[in-house]
């Protein structure tokens, strides 16, 4: 059981496997309920915030395992706790005269006061600098164990994809509104898309767990 948690090919079979499933249950045992399984409180709601609960509470766990590395742990639970406030909307909730602080259109919006645009892009810099040094201290690592199948490395590059395509399936609607002239889209091409955005970003703080898990188990060895 050990050895097929370690193996490179674990964290993309679990997710390709169990969001196939999700996919199939949802589209043939509930093909009109795709839009109501997405919105707050319904199970991929509680199943995301659970995760990100787990997730926070194995990065605590785990933190030993980064003796040594405790700027890089501290990076990585800061942008974990960032990502929960950002699934639970915080972004929405900072600003009383604009829907996101965190848009370009909030930094040139001169209506906007500049004591939150200071503020706010303080926050953002603070979090591209995290991420910029992450990717500056393990890209070059990232890359070469890559195709020596390096488990972490698998791993990392499975959450990255799962993200981009995420964050893909969020803008597809407007960016396609956008390029065929539409006022409106289909009921049913938006619910598609958001059902395929929200159940693929289910799984991201799973699969950080993962990654810790299969690094401490690693460490041990």
């Amino acid at each position: 059981m050990k050895k097929a948690f370690l193996s490179p090919l674990f964290s993309p079979l679990f997710y390709a496997i169990l969001w196939g499933l999700l996919l199939a249950i949802v589209l043939i045992f509930f093909p009109e309920k795709k839009f109501e399984i997405t919105t707050d409180g319904q199970i991929i709601d509680v199943l995301t915030y659970t995760g990100y609960g787990l997730m926070l509470i194995s990065m605590l766990l785990f933190v030993k395992d980064f003796k040594g590395k405790m700027l890089d742990w501290s990076i990585y639970f800061i942008l974990g706790i960032a990502a929960l406030l950002r699934e639970a909307g915080i972004q929405h909730h900072l600003t009383n005269t604009d829907t996101t602080p965190f848009k370009s259109r909030f930094f040139l919006n001169p209506n906007n006061p500049m004591s939150e645009k200071i503020l706010y892009g303080a926050v953002l810099l603070i979090i591209f600098g995290a991420l910029l040094y992450i990717a500056v201290k393990y890209a070059k690592h990232l890359v070469t164990s890559f195709f020596k199948l390096n488990t972490i490395t698998w791993s990392v590059a499975t959450f990255c994809s799962v993200l981009v395509f995420a964050k893909f399936a969020d803008r597809f609607p407007a960016h396609w509104r956008h390029m065929h002239d539409l006022n409106v889209l289909p009921r049913s091409f938006i619910d598609i898309w958001s059902l395929l955005e929200e159940s693929s970003e289910l799984f991201l703080p799973y699969l950080v767990i993962i990654i810790f898990a299969q690094h401490h188990l690693l460490k041990k060895r």
